[in-house]
């Protein structure tokens, strides 16, 4: 029959025209493409991308690896890879029990936690880390949140910590940012001594990943680090088996390299546009809620008598145009700010033209060029109503080395990064108007130092709400500073990379790394739902 068949269709076909020959084998083809593109849209559309273990990721940053230790971070890109190396107490808790009063906290290791070097990690080297962390001479930059906090052995996992006051965000603010450090690696080096030993860039930590190696040029500069999954994790391990940092002088040069292939992602240093960093090759942006905001800062024994007065004040606050700032300054990538808080809303402070004539003083502003952009037109926003701005740029090394450290300014465009507590004591409080703490409005009220204080010592979430909008009103009513936006966090990755966490809220640069052991650069489909079998997944 199967004869018969072929011997049929060979007739069929040597009938046919040359040219019905060529209409059919279009047609046929077409039929086949067709069927291959609905094979591929059927799957697409009915299976799940689920992430497979294995492959390399190439991170890019501008700066350079100088002593990966979070006890004592020397820059930002130490405290990124301390990230990475190290786990948090948090996370390595099985337990956290706080007392009645909230003075004392008691932290249970889970169990079977081990360094990359295979030896278990335990109490001792939690309670050596927090001493090192006070000690005066490791000038760590952790030292002023653990002022005043003891440490006491319970067990082998277990460690109490005892503060003079209670604070209701001690796991927030503390657990969650101490990174425990090996006793029995630095215990007999001296603290002076710590950053000259070779485990400054071999790092021993107890995190998702582990330090292989790195390279250098013939300058000395590290040019590229090479990290991989530790196998023994105490969580789940990463999917991503190997990180390859790359590192780079300028922002330019990392992006250079991006649009070479080079590399695969990175974070931006300021809140400039995307559309403005020529980045031509593919890729995908991640926009990520910042608990950063910008202010003009009022310093009240140098402004101008009149500013004194809160009418002036209160045009000054109403007439930036913040709309325009978050359109043209962050290319819409960012939130209006109102208040040390997004719980504050615009008060609809009215003005009228010529409502600042004859009023003239002088704004200082970091030479930064988004900063700049936006000091021009805070600028042409108060000389519309008639005021004459001096704009003083200056880099941000003389802003902390002189201009801060002096209290030397008028005005001053800064920044505050205020953590996911909300804990405004270090930005508000009075005890905190001298350097180099963070008070740069030089704010006094008693009112509000109470709030502060009553904040810190709330353990209820509604009460801890109701006074943080009393505290945002009185700032309101006073108006220290002229609030102005929170830009978001962008980091720039190849299309390709899955599990990262867009709806995260980044404190600082290294937490686009929070969720690190969900990422992933190899899949598979399948036709089950991976969140029916409890597994990790990025969708269709």
């Amino acid at each position: 029959m199967k004869p018969l068949l072929q011997s049929r269709l060979v007739k069929i076909l040597k009938a046919l025209t040359k040219k019905e020959s060529i209409f059919l084998i279009i047609a046929a083809l077409i039929f086949f493409g067709s069927a291959v593109t609905y094979g591929v849209s059927f799957v697409k559309a009915n299976t799940y991308k689920v992430p497979v273990h294995g492959g390399t990721y190439r991170e890019g940053i501008v700066g350079q690896p100088s002593f990966i230790n979070p006890a004592i971070p020397t820059t930002e890109t130490d405290r990124v890879l301390s990230s990475l190396i190290f786990a948090n107490l948090y996370d390595m808790a099985e337990t956290i029990k706080r007392s009645e009063d909230g003075k004392t906290w008691n932290v249970r290791l889970k169990e079977g936690i081990t360094w990359h070097d295979e030896e278990k990690v335990t109490s001792d080297d939690i309670i050596f880390t927090v001493d090192i962390i006070q000690n005066p001479e490791s000038r760590s930059p952790l030292g002023s949140s653990f002022e005043g906090v003891s440490t006491q052995r319970v067990s082998e996992l277990e460690v109490k910590f005892t503060l003079q006051n209670p604070y209701a965000f001690f796991e927030e603010e503390h657990i969650k940012n101490l990174r425990p450090i090996p006793k029995h690696i630095f215990e007999d080096i001296p603290v002076t001594n710590l950053k000259v030993t070779p485990f400054g860039l071999n790092p021993v930590g107890s995190g998702p990943y582990e330090i292989v190696g790195h390279e250098k040029d013939r300058k000395g500069l590290i040019t590229d680090l090479k990290l991989r999954s530790f196998d023994e994790y105490f969580e789940k391990e990463a999917y991503i088996k190997n990180l390859d940092f790359k590192f780079f002088k300028e922002e330019g040069d990392l992006i250079s390299s991006y649009n070479l292939g080079q590399i695969d992602g990175f974070g931006l240093t300021n809140a400039e546009p995307i559309t403005e960093r020529s980045i031509i090759i593919r890729n995908t942006p991640h926009y990520l809620n910042s608990s950063r905001y910008y202010a003009v800062f009022l310093n009240p024994s140098l402004v101008p008598e009149s500013i004194q007065n809160i009418e002036t004040r209160r045009i000054l606050f109403g007439s930036v145009n913040r709309e325009t700032l978050v359109e043209d300054v962050l290319g819409g990538n960012g939130s209006e700010y109102y208040g040390p808080t997004p719980l504050s809303e615009d008060p609809g402070f009215e003005y009228s033209a010529s409502s600042l004539s004859g009023l003239s003083f002088e704004m200082v502003v970091p030479d930064q060029s988004f900063l700049v952009k936006t000091a021009k037109q805070i600028e042409k926003d108060w000389e519309l109503l008639g005021a004459d701005v001096t704009l003083k740029i200056s880099s941000l090394r003389d802003i902390q080395e002189d201009i801060l450290r002096n209290t030397n300014y008028q005005m001053i465009l800064f920044g505050n990064i205020v953590k996911e507590s909300n804990d405004l004591f270090a930005f508000w409080h009075s005890s905190k108007r001298f350097f180099p703490d963070q008070n740069l409005a030089l704010y006094q009220s008693d009112r509000v130092d109470s709030l502060l204080e009553q904040y810190r010592q709330t353990f209820d979430r509604e009460e801890q709400i109701e006074t943080l909008e009393a505290i945002s009103d009185q700032l309101e009513k006073d108006i220290p500073a002229i609030f102005l936006y929170s830009p978001h966090y962008v980091y720039v990755s190849i299309p390709s990379l899955g599990g990262f966490d867009d709806l995260r809220t980044i404190n600082t640069s290294e937490d686009r790394f929070e969720n690190i052991t969900e990422w992933f650069v190899k899949s598979r489909r399948s036709f089950t739902n991976p969140h029916e079998e409890g597994e990790q997944l990025q969708s269709n």
